[in-house]
């Protein structure tokens, strides 16, 4: 610390006594009062021995008014530092800068740096002080509000998720928010002024170091994925955006912004892994199935070899999920599968494609007979029974199998092929395998057609229903069943039989058994409004509608609508329609007939389960199987089997139909067998609805 006497002229104003030269003094004074800042003159009393202007304006008042006081006149003391920096200088007798609040009396507080010069005598003692002050309230406001929003803006990068971070040319960090921290296990302090081979394995930092080179060089790409090494050990994933920032007199460095996306990638694997894999099996689904057929084509191809594509599926499986419920279905699927992979024949890109049909193709096929072979040996090793059940399961497979020609076909055209082949080998008695031909083809084609016509006709007006009347003994109309046909353009009415099983198939069925339904409800209203008596009219009703809990309101409802008196709607169903869900159905038909629907069991006697639910069932008629019907004139034993099943309906308190009667005789030996109704072409084939009509006028 200096001493007063070791002052210099720079630090101190000293007096002298014979005083500077007057003109001079008051070109000084002028100078000094016009300055912008505060300049003053104190005593060691605190008096103000001069004040310029800018000081009279903080002060509020003229200079003149200043001198003599001291600064308890015009400031709050206790309040202000201003009084310390005075008794700091008269003390220490050196220079002091420094910057003090000032709090005026009219509440105002300011700041201003101060640098403030001890006056001294000839004796070198302290008399006073001189001191300049310049306001810096605006620009001490100004960098608090930058240090604030520097704070609040280090708070916000601190808490983003994304990794934000500075590095200079060398690749240190000259920043690094949360999320880089907490990656590497560092403080700030710890991470500023390294590198990050200093923080992570050689290779990765490496790569990292290339990607921040090529930016800073304005050469790469900004926006890549780089994998970073963390504190522990793992990879962790990253979408970075990477700039070279240039700041007015700063060296060059790099920001980046990088999102985690280790979880994302994961995801993206993940659902990759599902778009081409079945959940079920874990084996490949048909997207992959396609792709690599592709592949496997374009080598066979090349090594002038063929393939064989096979398709095999399991026989009535629908039958089996229904009856023994899904979770058996799916490990039944599951230990179809694992045979797949078990069995001796070496097959490429085995697939589940869809519900119980799985693919696979036999590379380098030789001869047909070869392929054969091998298909055949596939079907035994799975035909082996299931252990899935308390009795083993015995199942059947049906294959289809398609040759690659060349270059020919595509992989969709030879699945397509085998597909075809496969479904021929089901309607012809399943259990069996088909190759692929020309003529099958055109049956495939035929099927596609009709497929695509009858979803067409869903909606459209080209349905109508056509009725053939059932007839009591003495010959009287005891009324109608309703019989559906399409009128299918360019080809003209088409037999139920050769479009209700594919509208099953399809789904279809249910939005046309309504439709059947519905109308028929109109035909009867139309007659009864029409004079022609209440005339009831049977439906034919599908596996799907029996098994849809909504079909009994709707019908209830329709019934309302058109006034439908109890018994003249009525329903027929086969017996193995119930082999799905027996429990529903009893409790769907018990619904029906508690609403007014009169119900008919259909081709009674085909079934395999018909005594053991006849007694369970709220039915009114059994109608007899055209079998039975087509020989009792002329067989007895037939006649007899007839005249069995009658009885027994009788007891059950059920008319009996005997449809199919087509001669004089049959009417008379099932009349004998006193047969309650009669349907058949004796008396008429189905008619349109006109035709109907007029039928019913002729008999009043």
């Amino acid at each position: 610390m200096k001493t007063p006497q070791d002052a210099t002229a720079a630090d101190t104003v000293a007096v002298n006594a014979a005083g500077p030269d007057p003109v001079q003094l008051r070109r000084l004074w002028t100078l000094v009062d016009n300055l912008d800042a505060c300049f003053y003159v104190k005593d060691v009393e605190g008096r103000y021995l001069f004040a310029n202007q800018a000081l009279g304006a903080v002060f509020g008042t003229d200079p003149a008014n200043i001198v003599g006081k001291s600064d308890a006149l015009f400031v709050e003391l206790d309040a202000s530092s201003i009084g310390a920096t005075d008794r700091q200088t008269w003390s220490t007798g050196e220079k002091v800068a420094t910057d003090e609040i000032v709090c005026l009396r009219n509440g105002d507080c300011r700041m201003f740096r101060s640098v403030k010069l001890p006056l001294f005598d000839e004796e070198r003692r302290v008399i006073g002080l001189c001191g300049i002050s310049t306001d810096i309230t605006e620009q001490r406001r100004a960098v608090d509000e930058l240090i604030e929003r520097n704070a609040l803006l280090n708070t916000v990068l601190a808490n983003v998720d994304a990794a934000i971070y500075l590095k200079d040319q060398e690749g240190r960090y000259l920043y690094a928010n949360g999320p880089v921290l907490a990656l590497h296990g560092r403080d700030l302090v710890d991470l500023v002024g390294h590198t990050d081979s200093e923080l992570m394995p050689h290779d990765a930092a490496a790569r990292v170091a290339a990607y921040d080179a090529e930016v800073l060089a304005g050469e790469g790409e900004e926006t890549r994925e780089e994998t970073i090494i963390g504190a522990d050990g793992c990879k962790h994933h990253f979408r970075s955006r990477k700039v070279r920032l240039q700041l007015p007199g700063q060296p060059t460095c790099l920001i980046g912004f990088s999102t985690e996306i280790t979880e994302l990638r994961g995801l993206r694997r993940r659902l990759e892994h599902e778009r081409i894999t079945d959940s079920l099996t874990g084996l490949a689904n048909r997207v992959m199935f396609e792709s690599a057929l592709e592949e496997q084509l374009v080598m066979a191809t090349l090594g002038g070899v063929r393939l064989a594509v096979v398709l095999i599926d399991l026989d009535q499986f629908k039958l089996i999920n229904n009856s023994f419920g899904q979770g058996i279905g799916d490990e039944l699927i599951q230990l179809v599968g694992q045979r797949l992979q078990q069995c001796n024949v070496v097959l490429g890109s085995l697939a589940r494609l869809s519900g119980d049909e799985f693919a696979f193709i036999l590379p380098h096929a030789g001869s047909t007979e070869e392929v054969a072979r091998q298909v055949e040996q596939i079907r035994a090793f799975l035909a082996q029974p299931y252990p899935i059940l308390r009795q083993p399961l015995h199942l059947t497979f049906s294959a289809g199998v398609a040759l690659s020609r060349g270059s020919l076909h595509g992989a969709a055209e030879l699945l397509g092929r085998a597909e075809a082949a496969m479904y021929s080998a089901k309607d012809n008695g399943r259990d069996q395998y088909r190759f692929y031909s020309p003529e099958l083809g055109a049956t495939v084609d035929q099927r596609v057609a009709l497929e695509r016509d009858l979803r067409a006709a869903i909606g459209s007006a080209e349905f109508a229903l056509h009725y053939q009347p059932k007839m009591r003994r003495d010959g009287s109309i005891a009324g109608f069943e309703a019989l559906i046909r399409w009128n299918r353009p360019g080809v003209g009415l088409v037999a139920p039989d050769q479009f209700i099983p594919l509208a099953e198939q399809l789904g279809l069925l249910l939005h046309l058994g309504r439709w059947v339904i519905e109308q028929a409800c109109l035909q009867i209203a139309a007659w009864r409004d029409a004079g022609l008596g209440t005339i009831p009219i049977a439906v034919n009703l599908s596996t799907s509608q029996l098994t849809s809990a909504a079909l009994p309101d709707y019908v209830f409802g329709l019934m309302r609508e058109h006034a439908i008196e109890p018994g003249c709607l009525e329903m027929e169903l086969t017996e193995s329609m119930m082999m799905s869900d027996p429990d529903l159905a009893i409790a769907i038909l018990h619904r029906l007939r508690g609403g007014g629907v009169a119900l008919s069991i259909d081709d009674f006697g085909t079934g395999f389960s018909s005594m053991s639910y006849l007694r369970q069932l709220p039915v009114n008629y059994l109608k007899l199987d055209r079998s039975f019907v087509q020989n009792c004139a002329i067989d007895p034993k037939d006649a007899d089997l007839c005249a069995g099943i009658m009885a027994l309906a009788h007891k059950l308190d059920m008319h009996v139909v005997a449809e199919g009667v087509e001669t004089l005789e049959q009417h008379r030996t099932l009349a004998a067998c006193d047969c309650d109704l009669f349907q058949g072409f004796l008396f008429s084939r189905p008619m349109s609805e006109r035709a109907a009509t007029e039928f019913l006028r002729s008999a009043h």
